[in-house]
């Protein structure tokens, strides 16, 4: 939970190592807030809080009592609390082991939330006043969690409370303090400020003030505590003078500069939510946003801040709507809000996230690739990161036919340069060439999109998306795809309008209803229909195939002439989350690989279709035949559907392949477009104009190919500890089963599909659509976006059988005109799964009543 408030500041200190002096400069900040309140309020009230979440050591020498014995004459203002105390001097994680009788956390985040709990109560017990929160980590920035192998700074992360750093004054100090303020920094954190104790001899000071002033860090050198002698009184009088002295505005090697680092903390507080207020404004002022009519979008509470995310969640901030004023004072309310609120990122940030935001795994590959490249040229040369990668995408998405891969940078030129290679490869063997080619079309689904630059838009029909642009012409053509979905509780192939549909075989008629766009067929489960091993031998497989088939003809007798088959493989995205029948699918592939007579012409040298057909289980796999195949899996690939590749479920590989969005694990925008060895020959000559002549200037950033290796890598370690079997298990898949899943409970998919107002749902791997009635069923309906505004007012939280509870969050996604959707990532908790599924079931229900 972000925690934000008006009235309430929060900060976090770190300390660079450990023996810094991070308690005694943190009761200093306490005791020069504190006398701030002292000073202007009449009677004392408590409004500074000190939190040690773990302590460890005796209770006599911990933190908190170290607080409270120094904090007069401020005490009346001072409340401290400590979460969780070891006996054992020595690192948490060890220190508990040796207290079995103590509490312990089953979690970091319990810890987390015992943070955000602690805080709830601080700010109820202000009741709108003022007040501020100091929390204090335990010792260096990297000291373990309660449960290895985490450190502090990464199970805090969540929270994301502005810091401060104390630095180290001793010999090697600048080093350790430059270490510590980059780990936070390439984690996430803010830092508000630094300050260092003053040794006169190392003088780390004279160094690190530069340092981080020239950074916009606040900095301070404080004055060195008394040496301790005498007796246990006489060092607490010195120690007591000294707080006194340090707790003065002047900063300086000779004293003071604690309380003129409370109020920068208190400016900083303030200028933060000042930036946040501001934002929504400037950027309707400045920003043009993509897919966004501004006409509809123009007011502030609509634009939401995200402060940052974690996780599955952002971190954002909405403007409040005002309200009409009734009288001339403020009134101060009873209890803050949080600013900023905690809402699941249900759209994956436009289909990108799958690992999880600010993945500490990924955000140290893009640091060491920077670190170690930045960017450099690729043509005619390499860099491991991506040699690596190439290597890596043959061997898993293409194994068994890839040859080459090309980069590039997203998903949208990912599919040009598979275009080009396509469309020049069947030029060359079809006898067209280049300018020379003549309209040539491609083979594709209704309701598909490949990208927004201008080829990839020609290769898909006309829509909301490409209506509006001045060179679109459309080239091509475009089945109307079965589609699978569960409607009212039942697993169901259903067809899609325009196309029209011959009757069914006899044998299927009976099973089958007639509907206005053809006919819906029943199916008992999920299994059955992506079960190609019967399905393709099946008699509507031989509908299918003629179905295909018979229209291929028509369209070559108009003059129709065509140069690939494109598709989205199982569902088309961003055309509404269509899940096509996988059977259609392997279908339309067969009979475009066997029907080289109608694409060919008179430079046609092979068999029938009918002989082609039955030889294509012999077919050699880098040989494309027909016309070059290719699959957009720029959405569904790498595991974004439960499945690596598409291959495995339509069984048959493509013969060119895209890539992107996930291929980063949502971190970095990179692409590729894997090819075939007969694709790539087609390049191949003497002459440079024969060269696929397409590039970027970031081609193989090995940044982006970097976290792309990681983010695989990820996936392969949770995969071979078992990953995913308790989500497997809710769609009946066996371990190391092959069949279809979903993160999304297959009980929930079926009832929302009964739900009044639904007319289906479909889950697979971390998607669910859900589709509403409306006469609008295209991009221009509004079903979607109300129901979806609607649901993000919903706080989805924990029950008391929930094995580990999450902290609460809302719920953000956009929609796709009629269809709600909401994405997980590849690592989201089964608990945090059935709490939005709870919420997502009342809403519906609300609307249905």
């Amino acid at each position: 939970m972000p925690l934000l408030y008006p009235n309430f500041r929060i900060h976090q200190v770190f300390g660079a190592n450990t023996e810094v002096g991070k308690t005694l400069l943190t009761t200093a900040l306490v005791r020069a807030t504190a006398s701030r309140y002292a000073a202007t309020l009449k009677q004392p009230e408590k409004r500074v809080f000190y939190l040690k979440p773990v302590s460890t050591g005796p209770d006599e020498e911990s933190d908190v009592s170290y607080v409270d014995r120094n904090s007069a004459p401020h005490t009346p203002y001072i409340s401290t609390k400590n979460l969780f105390q070891y006996r054992e001097p020595m690192s948490p994680h060890l220190a508990a082991k040796l207290a079995p009788d103590l509490p312990f956390p089953e979690t970091n985040e319990e810890l987390v939330r015992g943070v955000e709990a602690y805080t709830s109560g601080c700010v109820k017990e202000l009741n709108g006043r003022e007040g501020a929160l100091f929390v204090e980590t335990a010792g260096g920035v990297h000291s373990p969690a309660l449960h290895p192998p985490h450190t502090q700074s990464t199970f805090l992360r969540s929270l994301r409370l502005p810091s401060v750093l104390v630095a180290s004054p001793h010999l090697g100090g600048i080093s350790t303090t430059i270490s510590a303020y980059e780990s936070l920094l390439i984690r996430g954190y803010s830092i508000s400020a630094v300050l260092c104790l003053h040794d006169p001899y190392y003088r780390n000071h004279t160094f690190l003030e530069d340092y981080f002033r020239d950074r916009n860090i606040g900095y301070w050198t404080i004055k060195p505590p008394p040496e301790k002698y005498g007796t246990v009184a006489e060092d607490g009088v010195r120690l007591r003078k000294w707080y006194e002295e340090v707790e003065g505005l002047v900063g300086g090697e000779e004293g003071g500069g604690v309380g003129d680092a409370s109020r920068w903390l208190e400016e900083e507080h303030r200028r933060r939510i000042a930036e946040l207020d501001g934002m929504p404004q400037r950027t309707l002022d400045s920003v043009w946003w993509p897919f966004t009519q501004h006409g509809l979008v123009n007011k502030k509470e609509e634009v939401m801040v995200v402060d940052s995310a974690y996780g599955d969640n952002f971190d954002a901030y909405y403007t409040k709507p005002a309200l009409p004023s009734t009288s001339s004072s403020p009134t101060v309310p009873e209890q803050e809000d949080s600013l900023l609120k905690a809402y699941f990122d249900g759209s994956a940030s436009w289909f990108t996230q799958s690992h999880g935001h600010a993945n500490e795994a990924l955000t140290l590959a893009a640091a060491e690739a920077a670190g170690r490249y930045g960017h450099v040229l690729f043509p005619s040369g390499t860099n491991a990161p991506a040699l690596q990668l190439a290597e890596k995408l043959k061997s898993t998405v293409g194994a068994g036919w890839a040859d080459r891969v090309f980069y590039s940078d997203n998903g949208s030129t990912a599919m040009e340069v598979a275009l080009k290679m396509a469309l020049r490869a069947s030029g060359r063997r079809y006898g067209w060439d280049g300018e020379m080619g003549g309209d040539v079309g491609v083979i594709g689904l209704r309701g598909s999109y490949h990208g927004d630059t201008i080829g990839s838009m020609d290769a898909t029909p006309a829509s909301t998306f490409n209506n509006a642009v001045d060179w679109y012409k459309g080239r091509g053509h475009w089945f109307a795809p079965p589609m699978v979905q569960f409607v009212n509780g039942k697993h169901t192939v259903l067809t899609t309008g325009p196309d029209e549909w011959s009757a069914l075989p006899d044998s299927l008629r009976a099973e089958s209803t007639a509907t206005p766009d053809g006919w819906t067929l029943p199916f008992s489960s999920v299994k059955d229909v992506y079960d190609l091993s019967t399905r393709t031998i099946s008699p509507l497989a031989d509908y299918y195939r003629s179905h295909i088939r018979t229209t291929l003809e028509a369209l070559v007798r108009e003059g129709r002439q065509f140069g690939a088959l494109v598709m989205e493989p199982t569902c088309l995205g961003a055309g509404g989350m269509v899940f096509v029948d996988p059977l259609f699918q392997a279908c339309l592939i067969e009979v475009v690989r066997a029907s080289g007579d109608l694409f060919g012409g008179k430079h046609w040298e092979g068999r029938s279709y009918e002989t082609e057909l039955k030889g294509l289980p012999g077919r050699e796999a880098a040989e494309w035949q027909g016309l070059p195949v290719i699959y957009d899996e720029v959405f569904s690939g790498l595991h974004r559907f439960g499945y690596h590749t598409a291959s495995t479920v339509l069984k048959h590989n493509p013969d060119i392949s895209a890539y992107a969005k996930i291929l980063t694990g949502g971190l970095l925008p990179l692409s590729s477009t894997v090819a075939s060895k007969s694709i790539f020959e087609a390049f191949l000559s003497d002459k440079k104009i024969d060269a696929l002549l397409h590039g970027h200037s970031y081609t193989a950033n090995p940044i982006g190919c970097s976290v792309a290796l990681r983010a695989i890598q990820l996936v392969e370690e949770h995969e071979s500890k078992g990953g995913w079997k308790d989500e497997k298990a809710m769609w009946g898949v066996a371990t190391g089963g092959d069949e279809r899943w979903s993160f999304w409970d297959e009980k929930f998919v079926n009832g929302v599909s009964k739900m009044k107002g639904v007319k289906g749902s479909m889950a697979m791997g971390t998607v669910f659509a859900l589709e509403l009635e409306d006469n609008e069923s295209d991009y221009s309906s509004h079903s979607a976006l109300n129901f979806l505004t609607s649901l993000r007012e919903e706080i989805v939280t924990s029950t008391k059988d929930d094995m580990t509870p999450f902290t609460p969050f809302q719920i953000h996604s956009r929609p796709l005109g009629n269809v709600v959707y909401i994405i997980t990532s590849l690592f989201t908790k089964k608990e945090v799964m059935r709490g939005m599924e709870r919420v997502i079931m009342k809403k519906l229900g609300e609307q249905s009543s």
